[in-house]
């Protein structure tokens, strides 16, 4: 994950996309609560959870981080997919049909 900024879109971006500036939340939250979870649960930075107990805490924060990661990925997949059909959009928008 990125470093804990919170990159709020362009408004021209926001009247396209409202959403946007919920998930612009959604993202910082997402690193904040990794940072948060590697803070408490050392062990984490080096990969070290093979040996960890079943149900363990430092396991369950594994899961989490993972998982945020993934949402992380699929909200940086959503936005380039809007920028795609944005610009596709603006380039039929100037097209001249003969």
């Amino acid at each position: 994950m990125s470093p804990l900024q919170l990159r709020l879109p362009l408004p021209s971006h926001l009247e396209r996309a409202p959403e946007l500036a919920a998930l612009a939340i959604l993202d910082a939250a997402l690193t904040a609560s990794e940072a948060a979870l590697l803070a408490s649960h050392v062990e984490l930075y080096n990969g070290a959870v093979d040996g960890l107990p079943r149900g363990a805490s430092a396991l369950r924060a594994n899961a989490v981080i993972v998982h945020a990661r993934r949402l992380a990925a699929t909200l940086a997949a959503y936005r380039d997919a809007l920028d795609r059909e944005a610009r596709r959009d603006e380039r039929a928008r100037y097209r001249v049909g003969f």
